[in-house]
């Protein structure tokens, strides 16, 4: 009995059953990179804590020099700001690492064979796991303010979270790939996750833009639409559909895009990186 065994075709999408048996290697992938992250810190898993709290601090100490409005919102600013800031460092961290996970990586890629999406699904989930670690600050802080979450959370934050994942795995995969032929990349992802952090609302709300064509082109910006929803689930603060529509959108075509150009050029990764 003859086996003929071919090489997947570059124009498929990922195999689903592959990915399936190849998942101890993401695991391994993801847990190696948490402990490089925390292994020599002084403080380990509190830079987690610190991150979120540190820049939000420093936006409070500035709303009480210019005074945001939030307009109708009716929330403590702290925790307005905070919630933001949670959702945007899941966000900016994960694009940063995912964009540099194939070429951090390079010493494995050309050792042993897997699917070359573990380098930035594991970046991606070191992120998660960050978020997750920042939630859990995100209770008390509530609690002294005295603002509880809605019901609709339970369900809100599961959505959010998968829009952030396909989003970073769009970008990070197109990014990380690119990275590998073209070494400038490194230097633009931080321009770029910096000049996103300032058109989304993190510190501010969209009540504060009034031209109509404005606010369009602001929630072309998918981050907009996501950080949103979430404040949305938490404290049920308005919600513009169009702007939710039009993020979810573009996540989805900017996931389809970018796991497309990895797929294509992976080949290519231990010939040039």
């Amino acid at each position: 009995m003859e086996i003929e065994i071919k090489p997947p075709s570059k124009w498929h999408f990922f195999d689903i059953k592959e990915l399936i048996y190849y998942k101890d290697t993401l695991y391994f992938l993801t847990w190696k990179d948490i402990k490089i992250k925390y292994k020599q810190a002084v403080l380990g898993f509190l830079w987690a804590f610190l991150q979120p709290i540190a820049m939000t601090a420093v936006f409070v100490l500035f709303n009480l020099a210019v005074n945001v409005s939030l307009g109708d919102i009716n929330i403590p600013y702290p925790l307005f700001v905070l919630s933001g800031v949670m959702l945007w460092n899941l966000f900016g961290n994960a694009i940063t690492a995912t964009s540099n996970s194939v070429v951090n990586n390079s010493n494995i890629l050309k050792k042993i064979y897997f699917p070359r999406i573990f380098f930035p699904m594991s970046s991606l989930l070191v992120s998660l796991f960050d978020f997750f670690i920042t939630l859990l600050i995100y209770i008390p802080v509530m609690i002294y303010y005295n603002v509880f979450p809605n019901w609709q959370i339970i369900y809100i934050l599961p959505v959010c979270i998968i829009l952030v994942s396909l989003l970073v795995l769009g970008i990070g995969s197109f990014f990380g790939a690119l990275n590998v032929k073209y070494r400038d990349v490194k230097y633009i992802i931080p321009f770029l996750v910096q000049l996103l952090f300032f058109i989304s609302p993190v510190f501010y709300s969209n009540n504060q833009i009034e031209l109509p064509w404005l606010k369009t082109l602001y929630y072309l910006n998918p981050m907009t639409g996501i950080i949103e929803l979430f404040r949305f689930g938490l404290f049920s603060t308005p919600i513009n559909n169009f702007g939710l529509i039009l993020s979810i959108i573009i996540s989805l075509s900017l996931f389809v895009i970018g796991l497309y150009y990895f797929r294509k050029t992976e080949y290519f990764f231990a010939d040039i990186s």
